[in-house]
């Protein structure tokens, strides 16, 4: 069996290649260069595979190039939007405590495909609702609580309140969540010295 195989391997190494046309080589190294570039994106972050073929588009690469070099990529297994997805999701809910909205957006804006994304913000997920509550309390520090419990016109609770909601909706939390969390965290530190 292995004289075999050491009979076959000799045979392939010794059969005489096909001469390669010009046209050939300029497009072999066409593609090893999108290649190249491709692996220079990835060195710096994971990438979706819609984000790295829109960076070929930008550049201009003829599609039959593009298609080979994401095929090239793709067989080295460096593409994997599930993982990718995922990643994003727990990065940024960790780092920029977004909403499952906003990472949506995020994610449909890097080409990622919908049944991915949804199945990154169901994996793991912690409770949304908790998520924006330690949002808000991370934002009412001990003035706002003395203020709210020593104010008798309101003033300081709704300049705090549209403050928080803007901080929510840029963070995409939904509306309703957002307004019945804020009226909760600041009913609770108006009522409770010790929070």
């Amino acid at each position: 069996m292995t004289e075999q195989l050491a009979a076959r391997t000799r045979e392939i190494l010794e059969r005489p290649r096909p001469e390669e046309s010009e046209e050939q080589r300029a497009r072999e190294k066409a593609v090893v260069h999108e290649c190249r570039y491709l692996m220079r994106l990835l060195s710096t972050r994971r990438r979706s595979e819609g984000e790295m073929r829109g960076r070929l588009a930008e550049r201009e690469v003829p599609a039959d190039v593009a298609h080979e070099a994401m095929a090239r990529i793709a067989r080295a297994g460096l593409i994997d939007d599930a993982a990718f997805a995922h990643d994003w999701v727990q990065q940024r809910r960790s780092l920029r405590a977004l909403g499952d909205e906003a990472l949506r957006r995020e994610l449909e804006a890097r080409r990622v495909d919908a049944e991915l994304i949804e199945a990154a913000l169901s994996d793991g997920q912690t409770d949304e609702e908790q998520r924006c509550r330690e949002l808000v309390r991370s934002r009412i520090d001990h003035r706002d609580r003395e203020r709210l419990r020593e104010e008798r016109d309101g003033s300081h609770r709704r300049r705090l309140s549209r403050r928080l909601d803007a901080l929510l909706t840029r963070k995409g939390y939904p509306g309703d969540l957002a307004v019945h969390v804020i009226a909760g965290e600041l009913r609770a530190a108006a009522e409770d010295p010790a929070a």
